[in-house]
């Protein structure tokens, strides 16, 4: 697989994309690519952070659609050749999708349940 990946970056899903990029600004870190559910911002040393927006509001008790946490994402250039290939190999994938914007994406999990997701971006 490791032939078939361009990038890779970390990605976490916000419920309110300008609020998340506010937060991320106060750290001195500004977007390098913005669209309307989706921002990225590079970290001195080559990481670079994804926020994709998953919309939701909290509740009165502190919930919501989205507990936090990190995923990693891997762009590649042909997701369904990959897909396939994976599930060759037993490793379960979601189907691949269309998020806003455009990109077609699928998701795995490692043995540990840590998420790892493909992303082809738009063409």
């Amino acid at each position: 697989m490791a032939k078939v990946v361009s990038d890779s970056w970390v990605m976490a899903g916000v419920r309110d994309i300008k609020r998340s990029v506010g937060f991320y600004a106060k750290l001195g870190l500004k977007p390098s690519m913005r669209m309307p559910h989706y921002a990225e911002l590079k970290v001195p040393g080559g990481t670079v952070l994804g926020l994709h927006s998953v919309g939701g509001k909290r509740g009165k008790k502190g919930g919501g659609s989205n507990r936090g946490g990190w995923g990693i994402m891997l762009r590649v250039k042909d997701i369904r050749k990959l897909v396939a290939g994976l599930k060759l190999k037993r490793i379960r994938c979601r189907p691949v999708k269309m998020a806003p914007g455009g990109a077609y994406f699928s998701s795995f999990q490692d043995p540990d349940g840590n998420r790892l997701t493909l992303i082809q971006m738009g063409r």
